[in-house]
């Protein structure tokens, strides 16, 4: 066949990016470039005298252009406001946002500085007080933003989308899609009536605080990066995602049980230093845990064409149904 075999994402030579990409950048020529992480973005890190920088390539059609550009617009905004960010680099001809002619279609490509500090293996007190800070900071500062061009957080990016995408893949299992379509009704119609007693904040989200999208340096000062996911939405949701990850997932002991109230009540703390926080989104915050996980099943199933389905089995069905049906029950989040 003469024409070019449909792909959904290419993987390209470290020598690739660096004749083509990397070059376009003021970097040594002799700058080392690896794959550091594939997934829905490619990630490449990239070391240049004593500097890390990582290149993103964005999926083709995962983000617009425009969406793109809203995400380096806010990124900088929030360097500028002295929010420790991992901020974009512009190359020679002054662009942020470079174009990749792959046989899927385009891909963009944004080159970044590396955050500052190192990543985080487990999150102690401390560091959730800080991260709560640094949370506040950027939802607070965000405030004053001119209105930028991207999705919105809402329940069908958070619920029904996801369901769409997941029920292909329980299709065997009908009694438990229809329990996490049953729930996603029961959480939508919560969330509802928590803001018919009291209004939730709602503005620019980063959309994945999990800690695994920070960095914390020797004074424990916190710098955040991959704002791939910020959109506009309910703050409520954004802080959710630091009580979803402080804790691995389906760890119902009682010490990870102590363990996820402490962290939570210090990131709280953190938070509501900088920005206040009503008791009402706090309730929310809760529920949207559960709308959380289901939202990352949509995401899960939906990348399989860049990560595989070998691990979207059962048992995977399994341990999240269960993490739902757990946090439901241990937090009377539907009472």
């Amino acid at each position: 066949m003469k024409e070019i075999f449909p792909t959904y994402k290419s993987t390209f030579t470290n020598e690739g990016i660096k004749k083509h990409i990397l070059s376009q950048f003021n970097l040594n020529p002799a700058c080392e470039c690896m794959l550091f992480k594939p997934g829905l973005n490619d990630t490449y890190e990239v070391l240049d005298e004593g500097n890390t920088y990582y290149l993103r390539i964005y999926t083709n059609q995962w983000r617009t252009k425009n969406d793109i550009t809203s995400e380096l617009e806010l990124i900088n905004y929030l360097h500028k406001n002295n929010i420790e960010v991992a901020i974009p680099i512009r190359n020679k001809q002054d662009e942020y946002i470079l174009e990749i002619n792959a046989p899927e279609g385009i891909r963009y490509v944004v080159l970044f500085e590396s955050a500052k500090g190192k990543s985080i293996k487990e999150l102690d007190v401390s560091t959730s007080r800080n991260y709560g800070r640094v949370v506040a900071s950027i939802h607070k500062t965000s405030d004053k933003m001119k209105k930028l061009e991207r999705f919105e957080l809402n329940m069908e990016h958070l619920l029904d989308i996801p369901l769409e995408q997941v029920q292909p893949f329980l299709k065997h299992r009908e009694a438990d899609f229809n329990y996490l379509k049953a729930t996603a009704t029961a959480l939508r119609a919560k969330i509802s009536d928590i803001q018919s007693q009291s209004a939730l904040d709602y503005g620019i989200c980063h959309g994945d605080f999990h800690y695994g999208n920070i960095f914390s340096d020797e004074h424990g000062k916190i710098s955040v990066f991959d704002f791939d996911c910020f959109g506009y939405g309910w703050r409520a949701y954004d802080i959710s995602v630091f009580l979803w990850s402080c804790v691995p997932n389906n760890n119902w002991e009682q010490e990870h049980l102590d363990k996820r109230l402490l962290l939570w009540k210090a990131f709280l703390e953190g938070y509501s230093s900088v920005k206040s926080l009503s008791e009402d989104e706090i309730k929310a915050a809760n529920v949207f845990v559960v709308i959380r996980h289901i939202w990352l099943l949509g995401v899960h199933v939906d990348g399989i064409s860049a990560w595989g389905k070998s691990w979207i089995h059962d048992q995977y069905f399994d341990e999240a149904i269960t993490f739902v049906k757990k946090w439901i029950e241990m937090y009377k989040v539907l009472d």
